[in-house]
């Protein structure tokens, strides 16, 4: 799923937009905590902050449950039912039915702090299913795995990465900050951090886990969206990879799709042009003369310069 966004601190707030808030459960008058990271690699320096709307003391316990169900009344009420008898909290959740009037699926994040083990639990149902238990009649299984959203704040985002030295400035903040008006407050302690009250931040959700990760950009970053048609075959995005590349034009995020099988994909990328050593004085022009020179099958379809709000 594509979901990043560009938006401008300032004064140390930024506004989320409404879809990122709305798809990771972060709108107006809710609470969310922060931690903090500082990269380093080759001399150079990155920052990031992590938010969640779970307060830290619950990571350890948390889970994902997955329940197929029939799609039928009282089907939702009995996995409902089954947690609810166990003290077990239903958090973030989203249930729809696949086949509808034959099968329904939701997905859900658990917090196991008042039961136990996740083991256990599905120990659990499979004695009440084997027993056939009239409980949960309607229900047909349930699969549970760790979230690991802990590590995410322990580790950052590197973890695993030996050229990247990774540094916790902060433990998460334990008092949560409320979303206002669609917009972020970050503590003073991470703007003490950034050395800065205003910056250029880009916007990276995770719809799976519920976690925004902001990243600081340079003041100097001249942004643009270029969107292409291209062959769907290999090598292809290397292509439009390679072509940025020799013009020292850094490729911040991407997407692509496939629009006819084995024929055309779009591919769409950001990217940041202060570095190109064309000068870029007409960048449009520019990459409309470099997308030619790949070949018909290339198309720019779109060049957008995008304007920090």
């Amino acid at each position: 799923m594509k979901l990043w966004d560009f938006r401008m601190m300032r004064d140390g707030k930024i506004e989320l937009g409404r879809n990122m808030a709305d798809l990771l459960g972060m709108p107006d008058d809710s609470e969310v905590f922060m931690t903090m990271f500082r990269y380093e690699s080759d001399s150079r320096i990155s920052y990031e902050v992590v938010v969640s709307p779970f307060g830290p003391e619950n990571y350890r316990e948390l889970c994902f449950a997955v329940f197929q169900v029939k799609d039928q009344p009282g089907a939702l009420a009995q996995c409902a039912k089954f947690l609810k008898s166990r003290n077990i909290d239903i958090l973030n959740s989203e249930s729809i039915a696949f086949m509808p009037s034959i099968l329904m699926k939701w997905v859900m994040l658990i917090d196991l702090s008042f039961y136990g083990d996740r083991r256990n639990l599905e120990r659990e149902f499979k004695e009440l299913k084997d027993a056939d238990d009239p409980s949960l009649s309607y229900v047909d299984s349930m699969r549970t795995e760790p979230s690991n959203l802990a590590d995410r704040y322990t580790k950052g985002s590197a973890a695993g990465n030996a050229r990247v030295l990774t540094r916790p400035l902060r433990k998460m903040e334990k008092q949560g900050t409320i979303i206002k008006n669609g917009t972020l407050q970050l503590p003073e302690a991470y703007l003490g951090f950034l050395g800065k009250r205003d910056s250029p931040v880009m916007l990276i959700g995770d719809s799976n886990s519920w976690l925004l990760s902001l990243s600081f950009l340079s003041e100097k970053a001249d942004l643009w969206k270029l969107t292409y048609t291209i062959p769907d075959r290999p090598g292809a995005i290397y292509e439009i990879s390679n072509a940025m590349a020799e013009e020292s034009i850094n490729i911040l995020a991407g997407y692509s799709q496939v629009l006819i099988y084995y024929q055309k994909m779009l591919f769409e990328i950001v990217v940041d042009i202060s570095g190109c050593k064309s000068g870029c004085a007409d960048f449009k022009d520019h990459l409309l003369k470099k997308t030619a020179s790949l070949g018909k099958e290339f198309s720019l379809v779109s060049a957008e310069k995008i304007t920090f709000m």
